[in-house]
């Protein structure tokens, strides 16, 4: 079976992304709305930080979830820091993350 150029990079990036999140199935998050983790567009408070910092503090899997955060551009509130306190830490540790290519097909 030969495969494609395009069709072994989805492949792997399905695979690669499936990977990355394997270790949301253990965070405490995992049976929270997902809703408390992001901000109204262009807020940089979360009104319900206390209740996130619970929940991330006591978690298993907040230095993965970190990691993961810190590695790519996403939003919200992740590995107990909001993204301006990942983008401060990204600076200080070097870090540059790699843009989210979602596909849904």
């Amino acid at each position: 079976m030969d495969f494609t150029a395009s069709e072994v990079q989805r492949l792997w990036l399905l695979l690669n992304r499936r990977i990355m999140y394997a270790f949301r199935e253990e965070a405490n998050c995992a049976d929270t709305d997902s809703e408390a983790f992001f901000t109204e567009e262009k807020a940089s408070t979360y009104p319900n930080i206390h209740m996130l910092r619970k929940i991330c503090g006591n978690c298993s899997v907040v230095n993965e979830c970190l990691d993961y955060a810190l590695r790519h551009e996403v939003m919200g509130y992740w590995g107990n820091t909001t993204e301006y306190q990942r983008k401060e830490l990204r600076r200080k540790l070097n870090i540059i993350p790699r843009q989210l290519y979602l596909d849904y097909n």
